[in-house]
């Protein structure tokens, strides 16, 4: 059954509204990616220095911390799942709760108890749908995510490490490698596993005032924020790299039905056309007959 041209005109109108839409979302999405790419990287220089003085003082393992102390035998693991409160961003969602549940299957099967923290609405909203326990949600973290919020995830976590409730914390989060690479990663986050030294490898020598335990309990929590802290805003800053890309292919999907659609209305057009024009003629020769 043919389409009729004016059937053609409202689909393009209608297309051409969504291109609007998926355009000026491309728009905002590339805005926002580059403010957030600029925090991913506002926040190396610090987490770099911090890294440097902690393997100096815990590199060697002369100070002894319960963040650092790793368990005999774990029985409990606090897994972050890192996600967005939105869609409309391709496979990000999807691909980090992929990797949240295979992640939980490999837990469980240790026989390791699991308790799930979501940070996002999409990962709470899948992972309940699905069956998951959740034990904590957050779902109002804003899209410039700062050190509270990274407090606000932490200082639970951290509180139920101290108390033994927990034996491992672990996070599922988009690791920022390049605009075009931020691949689904599972980090520890405690115990904390002290860095080996700087790129160079070297730990350098350190004078410790005061003593380098009561450094440790000041420095140590601050660590465990400034991780957290780089993977929101890692996170943040994947979900609108991922935003871009799906809007800018809907964006071109939505050009190329309207070419589509606009030779399908020609040639409507000029079918019409040539039967109106068979006609006229035909009722002509008919009158001279």
């Amino acid at each position: 059954m043919a389409v009729s041209p004016k059937e053609i005109r409202k689909r393009i109108k209608s297309v051409t509204s969504t291109k609007k839409i998926t355009k000026t979302m491309e728009l905002v999405a590339t805005s926002k990616m580059k403010r957030a790419q600029d925090r991913v990287q506002a926040a190396g220089p610090y987490a770099a220095k911090l890294q440097e003085i902690i393997s100096a003082i815990a590199g060697g393992g002369s100070v002894d911390h319960p963040l650092l102390q790793s368990r005999t035998e774990v029985k409990n693991v606090a897994l972050v799942v890192l996600t967005a409160n939105r869609g409309l961003c391709g496979g990000f969602n999807a691909n980090l709760i992929k990797m949240a549940k295979i992640e939980h299957k490999n837990q469980s099967e240790r026989g390791r108890g699991v308790r799930l923290h979501c940070v996002g609405k999409k990962g709470m909203a899948t992972l309940r749908f699905q069956g998951y326990e959740i034990t904590r949600a957050i779902v109002d973290m804003g899209d410039k995510p700062g050190f509270a919020d990274a407090r606000r995830v932490t200082d639970p976590l951290v509180e139920a490490f101290l108390k033994g409730e927990i034996d491992e914390v672990l996070v599922v989060y988009p690791h920022w490698q390049s605009v075009g690479s931020q691949p689904p990663t599972v980090k520890k986050l405690l115990p904390i596993e002290p860095p080996k030294g700087g790129k160079s490898g070297r730990v350098l020598d350190f004078i410790f005032s005061p003593d380098a335990k009561e450094i440790l309990n000041d420095l140590l929590p601050r660590y465990v924020t400034q991780s957290m802290y780089t993977m929101l805003v890692m996170s943040h800053a994947g979900e609108q790299v991922a935003r871009r890309t799906a809007m800018k292919s809907a964006t071109d999907n939505a050009q190329e039905m309207i070419t589509y659609l606009t030779r399908t209305l020609n040639r409507a057009r000029q079918a019409q056309i040539t039967q109106e024009i068979a006609e006229i003629v035909g009722g002509a020769a008919a009158l001279k007959k």
